[in-house]
Parts: C-alpha cells; sequence; structure tokens
C-alpha cells in the first residue's frame, strides 16, 4: 500500500485521484475532516493515535507531499508501519533562495536543508530507499499559490505589475508530471540499485518571468497588459495591492522577478524518463477562478 501525505495539496490531490483511477492500493493522509477505506485523517502536526497506526500497518511505500520538514517527526511510524521506499518532495527554494536576505525565506531554506539531510539520515540508518523530488513553482487545476494567483488578480484588475523588465527565467511544473514522476519514482528500478537519489525537476518551457506572465493572460483570453515599474515604488504599490486583494508579494520576490530560476532535470529524464508538459497547455483547466 502506499501512503500519500499531504493529499489534499496541489500534487497530492492530483496523485490520490491518480492512484484511484489505477485502481492501485493506496491510503491518503490529510487535515480533512472524515475517515474512509482510502483517506485517513491526520494533521502531522499532531502524534498519530494508536488507531492511525493501525491504519497504516500494511503500508509498504510512501509518497510524501506534506512539507518535508513535517516528516522527521514521524519517521519512527512509517518505518514500524514496514515502508522500505519513499518519494519525498522538497523544493528548488533551497537552491534559489540562498542568498535572500528575508528571514521568513532564510528559515525556509534552513528547514528545507536540514529537513532533506535529516530525512536522508534517517532512510539510511533503517535502509529505506529514498528518492527527494525538487520542484520550482508548481501550478495546476486552479489549486496553487502562484499563477493561479497572479490569473485571479489579472481577473479582477485586468493589469500585471512587474518590477523592471522580469527577466528571471522561470519553468513551472504541472502537478500531473509530478503524479506521474512521483509514481515512476516509486516503482523505480533506480531506487534499487542507488539507495538515494535526489532531482531537481521543472517544466518543459523556460520562460522570462514577463512571458509567464503575459501566457496567463493569453490563457484567460485577456489583452496583455503589464505595467513595469522601479523596485523602489514596487514597495508602496504592494501596500496598496493587499488593501484591494489576498495577492502579494514581498520585496525580495519582486527582486527575484529579475533572477534566474531555471534547473536542469536531465537526470530525472534519463533515469526516471520524466517528460513534462510545456506551459498552460490546457488553460481553461488550470486558471480556474
Amino acid at each position: 500500500m502506499i501512503v500519500v501525505t499531504g493529499a489534499k495539496g496541489v500534487d497530492g490531490q492530483p496523485l490520490s485521484e491518480r492512484l484511484n483511477e489505477l485502481g492501485r492500493l493506496y491510503t491518503s493522509v490529510s487535515r480533512r475532516a472524515g475517515n474512509s477505506s482510502t483517506h485517513l485523517q491526520w494533521d502531522l502536526l499532531q502524534a498519530p493515535s494508536a488507531s492511525i497506526e493501525r491504519r497504516l500497518s500494511n503500508a509498504t511505500a510512501l509518497i510524501h507531499c506534506a512539507p518535508i520538514w513535517l516528516l522527521p517527526v514521524h519517521f519512527d511510524v512509517f518505518a514500524k508501519a514496514g515502508i522500505n521506499k519513499m518519494v519525498v518532495f522538497s523544493s528548488t527554494s533551497v537552491i534559489s533562495k540562498q542568498q535572500t536576505e528575508d528571514a521568513s525565506e532564510q528559515q525556509l531554506v534552513t528547514q528545507l536543508s536540514e529537513s532533506e539531510d535529516a530525512v536522508k539520515r534517517l532512510c539510511l540508518s533503517r535502509g529505506i530507499r529514498l528518492i527527494i523530488l525538487r520542484p520550482p513553482l508548481i501550478y495546476g487545476y486552479g489549486r496553487d499559490q502562484n499563477v493561479s494567483h497572479i490569473a485571479k488578480f489579472i481577473t479582477r484588475f485586468g493589469f500585471m505589475v512587474l518590477v523592471g523588465k522580469a527577466s528571471g527565467l522561470r519553468q513551472p511544473v504541472h502537478a500531473d508530471d509530478l503524479v506521474s514522476l512521483a509514481l515512476k519514482a516509486i516503482d523505480s528500478v533506480a531506487t534499487e540499485n542507488n539507495q538515494q537519489r535526489t532531482y531537481n525537476v521543472a517544466g518543459k518551457d523556460v520562460l522570462s518571468y514577463r512571458q509567464m506572465v503575459a501566457r496567463i493572460f493569453q490563457g484567460l483570453k485577456r489583452p496583455v497588459r503589464i505595467l513595469s515599474i522601479p523596485l523602489w515604488l514596487f514597495r508602496p504599490a504592494l501596500a496598496l495591492a493587499a488593501k484591494f486583494s489576498k495577492f502579494s508579494y514581498t520585496p525580495e520576490m519582486a527582486t527575484r522577478m529579475n533572477q534566474d530560476m531555471d534547473y536542469d532535470y536531465s537526470a530525472a529524464v534519463t533515469d526516471l524518463n520524466f517528460s513534462p508538459q510545456g506551459f498552460l497547455e490546457q488553460p481553461e483547466r488550470d486558471l480556474r477562478p
């Protein structure tokens, strides 16, 4: 049985749906109320009850879509259940935000890095095969916190504000591609031969931030209206936008509009036959209101 944590997230939900379509034995784990034959209510911020541990007792594999730092504290629970291989989602933020000056982002980098190291160490000590997947910006089905927020802002206001040229490169990856990759990884012979592997993964298209936003306009069938302003003016614009929308940027995020965040995912292609789709190939599906 495959256990899927973070089962209501941007990648966890389509993963659970795919497992169900394939008729595979799985249990999805989330904070969502209610238990069923395929769903287990468990807030990973809490210790598991005896009944939760019993539900996990026939598990053989884990695909961890919840934040990676929630895994080490529950590692013994999963190991005791009999899990012998894990696919764990981390983030390319561990690379791209290394030089950030924002305290919260510094904390995120530390959490990601320390958690990756802890999971590797624990898996090695228990003989559990491990693949860590590091995606960048994830989107899909209007469930994400990136592309969908930009789309909502455009839908409401009819324009988008960017900093400078917004020339930083991006490779948005669709949740479905991560689902396919996670399933290939959990079944992969590569994990038999290489007990631990870490892969950067990304979308097929390499776009500047401006091009990415323009494609969202096009997907919404809206005229492309982009207002470019300097960073010093962007700060008061952020405060103004926050009064009218939940959409928000930090100054660090604004600065990164001009920072390249493209990643070599050739190792995932070679080892796991990773074949991601282009950005917004199906806008009607992924730009839901």
